[in-house]
């Protein structure tokens, strides 16, 4: 697999002119890119995007630099920013529309281990190419008549979606919504072997990275959101795959959740009852991680959820530079409720961005967001 990456090793956000993503599924020799909108195989003599109708002449929805990058897809975008105190920036993001399903990947460099920013860079630009590429297999879906959902009463149902309990921030309890199954083209549980695959191939690009660059394993964490449109009878859906601490909160107009658990030595102490619950992101290990990505781990398996979509809804894909100063999901969700109702996505990412800089950008800081039917 080859991979096209900024020339720069701190480089904070995939662009999607690579070659050979897709696990070796292109032949380099091809001069072939990817779509900055969908991610879909292009040509650099092409004009248009043959499957999203992007003007590949046009205005690039992907600018910037190391220290500051955005993404602006329209209903997803994303920001990257070096913040305060760091001299390098080693998140990385990537993002795609295909077929009206959004995916959103944001992985984190280890920094205690050299060459992560690379690694992060290549992690996110594998695994959207995997992402993107399981999509567009499944095609673009079809309509769903009446009678092809379940009735009432009879395993699903067709209004009250959603099964919503009284939050409580004090406990570190699996997510609290009760998912729904929806017919179409990407399923949610395609979304979840999609997540798989692509999270192995990520591993596998770090690895190649190590080898070729003879250095000790660097590391990232991953985490992505897929949120596939709703049916005529259907909710929308947002499956979420994550491994470390990057973080997937949904912000819904009659509740908020965070969909992530950390693979952290705290988190998990606290979910063990080993620690008081309340120390889980203050303790010294905090942010020890228990799982990564990298050259030097055997378990890259993520954790998947599915859940579903009450609309209008925010989806929120963050490193922990931003999550530092607002862990919790009734604040995340105050701080985008600062914002005008019908604010873009790029505003709310723009906004989060600002946030987590004027209180200390002490890390670097990665938000993508996607509005869902505002």
């Amino acid at each position: 697999m080859t991979v096209d990456l900024n020339p720069h090793d701190d480089a904070p956000t995939v662009a999607y002119q690579f070659a050979g993503a897709g696990a070796g599924a292109f032949d380099p020799d091809d001069d072939l890119g990817r779509c900055p909108v969908c991610a879909a195989p292009v040509y650099a003599d092409d004009r248009y995007c043959e499957v999203c109708g992007h003007a590949l002449d046009g205005p690039d929805p992907v600018h910037g630099d190391a220290d500051h990058s955005e993404v602006d897809l329209g209903e997803l975008a994303g920001v990257c920013d070096r913040g305060v105190r760091h001299t390098t920036n080693e998140d990385s993001m990537g993002l795609a529309v295909v077929y009206g399903t959004l995916i959103a990947v944001v992985c984190d460099g280890v920094s205690t281990t050299p060459g992560s920013g690379q690694a992060s860079s290549a992690a996110a630009a594998t695994a959207m190419a995997v992402l993107a590429d399981a999509v567009r297999a499944h095609g673009p879906g079809h309509p769903v008549h009446h009678d092809s959902l379940p009735p009432r009463g009879a395993g699903g149902r067709a209004n009250d979606m959603l099964d919503v309990l009284e939050p409580d921030y004090a406990d570190y309890d699996e997510p609290r919504t009760a998912p729904q199954a929806i017919v179409g083209g990407f399923t949610p549980e395609d979304a979840e072997a999609a997540l798989h695959a692509a999270v192995e191939a990520a591993q596998d690009t770090i690895a190649q990275l190590s080898a070729a660059e003879g250095r000790m394993a660097p590391s990232c964490t991953f985490a992505a959101a897929i949120i596939t449109p709703p049916t005529p009878d259907g909710p929308g859906m947002v499956t979420v795959g994550w491994v470390g601490d990057s973080r997937v909160y949904l912000l819904g107009p009659r509740w908020c959740e965070r969909l992530t658990s950390d693979d952290t030595w705290a988190a998990e102490a606290a979910r063990a009852g080993l620690i008081p619950a309340s120390e889980a992101e203050t303790h010294r290990r905090a942010h020890t991680l228990t799982r990564w990505l990298g050259g030097d781990v055997e378990d890259i398996a993520p954790h998947t959820e599915i859940f579903p979509i009450e609309t209008p809804a925010t989806v929120l894909v963050c490193s922990d530079g931003l999550w530092n100063y607002a862990s919790r999901p009734d604040v995340m969700a105050s701080l985008v409720n600062q914002l005008p109702a019908h604010c873009t996505a790029i505003e709310v990412a723009r906004h989060l961005v600002d946030f987590a800089i004027d209180a200390g950008g002490h890390d670097n800081i990665t938000v993508v967001a996607a509005r869902v039917d505002h």
